[in-house]
């Protein structure tokens, strides 16, 4: 089977940008920490999106360890479509 490359939705990664800069403002690091956890994340949906299973009108998601955020996504013929990094206590339905 193909790899398929994951594609960030522009507001997913609107959404992303938005927390790393938020983490960053935090603690030293810790913005940087964060962006490597979801970067950890998108290569495992790469490497295996069927092993995180069916989630809401089609989508999959995969949670975070280390923080409270899920990527949400949703498996194309050609692509993995990248449709949230969502924050799971603030958006809990997404």
């Amino acid at each position: 089977m193909k790899k398929k490359p994951a594609i960030f939705h522009p507001d997913a990664e609107a959404e992303f940008l938005a927390a790393v800069d938020y983490y960053a403002g935090k603690a030293g690091g810790l913005g940087d920490r964060f962006y490597q956890e979801i970067r950890r994340l998108v290569a495992e949906i790469e490497a295996g999106p069927r092993r995180h299973g069916p989630w809401r009108h089609g989508t999959r998601r995969h949670r975070a360890r280390r923080f409270p955020y899920a990527v949400i996504f949703a498996e194309r013929p050609d692509r993995l479509h990248l449709v949230a990094v969502a924050h799971v206590k603030r958006h809990p339905e997404y």
